[in-house]
């Protein structure tokens, strides 16, 4: 019997369908990598799915907690013993939004007839014992609450400051025991030791900065995350320098040096992080330890900066927000180890967040929120928006009663061959406590394509995955009661490179709690041209 060596050979070069694991992004969003050359563990694209050193889960919605007159310019905190306010302002008032009676009517304001709504503020324990909150704006005079009620503060008023002109105070923080404030120009200024008024001290730092501008605002910094010998006081330019000195301002205050940053981009914008200051510039977030202790230029900075992973994209959203009219927000949410940047959005420009797991630094986004200012307050985020919102963070399963969408696609391969090849199914594998329909999809050659969303899940369904019931096993201890969740679903796209794509609706009342373990993309390997 003869046979065609030539079929047999080609029958032998087909390659047999295989399915390729995706491990669920824990590495979170990267867009700082070859394309080519991606390593596993990261997101091509991560809007609302939240990295965790497990993989990663599905961002919760939002709640409206209150509202004011006009846009929300800032959002502050004054907690001591058992007084816990919050308080919110626009361009000419600041009010009491801790427990609004209605969330859709604005409460009187607390403080009216302001002419500036770009406040900064800090709480200031005193020499007796007691606590005040300080806010300034550059145009009025200072704003104190001392648990009870606000007082203005200038050079007349009971308690005073004389020595400067209250109104031409910008920005305000602690150190060594004392009020700093950033005054006009390159003037600092500061008040006796546990005061929250008298005479002010100006400390003049023209002379100290080579590439001119203005003070833009100042923080103390710790070698440590205490406080004690090693700490620093920080003068930050609006050009990208930041002089450190160190001691008591009244004996033994000296300069330990000068460095050099990106621009920062607001007053506000920087946070804590233990001891440690993190300022957000036009390069990236910049851990003053790493341009302090380390002595890096600010070329070198780029590659240590806690947005090196998302470079590429900060840079773009820096270029088409950055106008100067609106603040790029930030707070730290340590009980959820997030890190939250409010990106600035305009006109009809799409509102986006920026999230970091604080413990792992993996990056994803956030969309939907219009975020002005944030605070975190009795261990809720909330954040002011466009319209004078309040609005409460990651507790419904609804954005204030919107459904919203959440996609996660795994980095591009090339399965290890440069031949064609075509995704036939996709599956699911993840945990929740409550049923949740996932949308399945493949994409190829770099161009991420999703497909419209499908309907919000009620929350009226009935627990059942498809047609079955869930799995009745459990995941983990007794206490963790999460059923896994495992399904294929055909999906379709043809290219070199292939990803698996996931996408779930949600619109429910109450919050989801879905996480993702992994995806696997059933694949077919085309022949290899000759």
């Amino acid at each position: 019997m003869r046979y065609n060596r030539a079929l047999q050979a080609s029958t032998a070069m087909r390659q047999a369908s295989q399915a390729k694991p995706f491990l669920a992004p824990s590495r979170g969003w990267i867009r700082n990598e070859n394309l080519a050359k991606a390593k596993a563990g990261g997101a091509e694209v991560m809007d609302n799915w939240f990295p965790t050193p497990e993989g990663c889960r599905m961002r919760r919605g939002t709640d409206k907690h209150g509202e004011i007159a006009d846009a929300v310019t800032h959002l502050t905190t004054y907690v001591s013993g058992a007084v816990e306010k919050m308080f919110a302002t626009d361009a000419d008032a600041i009010y009491d939004v801790t427990s609004p009676v209605d969330p859709d009517t604005p409460p009187a304001a607390s403080v009216s007839g302001q002419s500036n709504g770009d406040w900064s503020s800090v709480q200031m324990t005193l020499a007796a014992g007691t606590s005040v909150l300080v806010m300034v704006n550059g145009a009025d005079d200072m704003q104190q609450f001392d648990g009870s009620s606000w007082v203005t503060i200038n050079a007349g008023s009971t308690p005073a400051i004389t020595g400067v002109s209250t109104n031409t105070l910008r920005q305000v923080w602690k150190y060594s025991s004392r009020l700093w404030f950033i005054g006009s120009g390159m003037n600092a200024w500061y008040l006796g030791a546990l005061a929250r008024s008298g005479a002010a001290t100006a400390f003049p730092l023209g002379g100290v900065f080579n590439l001119g501008g203005s003070l833009m605002f100042g923080q103390a910094w710790s070698a440590d995350t205490g406080e004690g010998l090693d700490d620093f006081c920080l003068f930050v330019t609006d050009q990208g320098e930041v002089a450190v000195y160190q001691g008591d301002p009244a004996s033994t205050f000296v300069k330990v040096g000068v460095y050099r940053i990106g621009k920062p981009i607001h007053k506000n914008a920087f946070f804590r992080a233990g001891g440690d200051v993190a300022i957000i510039t036009d390069d990236g977030i910049v851990s003053m330890s790493a341009a302090i202790q380390q002595r890096k230029d600010q070329a070198a900075l780029i590659a240590s900066a806690v947005t090196y992973d998302i470079e590429e994209a900060w840079r773009l959203a820096v270029t088409e927000r950055n106008s100067g009219l609106l603040p790029f927000a930030c707070v730290i949410w340590p009980s959820k180890t997030m890190l939250v940047i409010g990106i600035p959005a305009s006109g009809s420009q799409r509102k986006i967040t920026y999230v970091a797991n604080t413990r792992t630094g993996a990056w994803c986004r956030y969309t939907g929120w219009d975020i002005r200012c944030m605070v975190v307050f009795n261990n809720h985020l909330y954040f002011g928006t466009r319209d004078g919102g309040i609005i409460d963070a990651e507790v419904t399963g609804a954005d204030l009663g919107a459904p919203y969408s959440a996609v996660v696609v795994p980095k591009f391969t090339d399965f290890g061959s440069p031949a064609e090849k075509s995704a036939l199914h996709c599956r699911i594998i993840a945990k929740a406590n409550n049923p949740f329909t996932p949308q399945l999809f493949a994409t190829a050659d770099y161009e991420v394509e999703i497909p419209p969303p499908l309907n919000a899940d009620s929350d009226e369904n009935e627990n059942t995955w498809d047609n079955g019931i869930w799995n009745q096993s459990t995941w983990g201890s007794a206490f963790d009661t999460k059923a896994r969740r495992s399904e294929w679903q055909a999906v379709a796209a043809n290219g070199q490179a292939l990803a698996p794509g996931l996408q779930v609706t949600s619109g429910r009342t109450t919050a989801p709690d879905v996480e993702l373990v992994a995806l696997h993309l059933m694949v077919e390997t085309g022949e290899v041209m000759a």
